[in-house]
């Protein structure tokens, strides 16, 4: 099993210029621990996750005048769509975190899906069933130019 065969597909990517508000608004409505960022051709720049925005918090920080860009962890450890899911546990569990985008093959990195430790979990628990019409899209919500 690869990522590709375990990936969500209906991806909610910020860009860097969002603001914090919209974004913990997204990550709470869409109850998400975290959401990759992404520039203007769809490759991955940076991910911001729940604890980006609670430390922030804690340190008093306002998040209405705050961007993705100031919290943002840049260069985020992704996959491509051939990687083996053994190697994506591995990435999660070294790392400790929660979600890896997923990339095309090639060097511009551009966002196909993530996975997520539930994604392959109930992938796992699902795999004496077959699911029928998968559509695979991208969709990106926030920070839009």
């Amino acid at each position: 099993m690869n990522a590709f065969d375990v990936m969500s597909v209906d991806v909610v990517a910020a860009k860097d210029n969002a603001n914090i508000i919209e974004v913990s608004t997204r990550l709470v409505l869409g109850v998400f621990n975290g959401m990759p960022i992404i520039d203007d051709n769809g490759s991955v720049i940076g991910i911001i996750t729940a604890i980006d925005i609670l430390r922030a918090i804690r340190d008093g920080k306002d998040l209405n005048t705050l961007l993705v860009r100031d919290l943002m962890t840049q260069n985020p450890s992704v996959v491509n769509q051939n990687t083996k899911i053994e190697e994506v546990i591995d990435i999660m569990d070294k790392k400790g975190i929660e979600m890896v985008p997923v990339v095309e093959d090639g060097d511009d990195g551009r966002i196909i899906g993530v996975i997520s430790r539930s994604d392959i979990l109930k992938e796992k628990l699902n795999e004496r069933f077959v699911t029928i019409g998968r559509e695979r899209t991208v969709t990106t919500t926030i920070g839009e130019a």
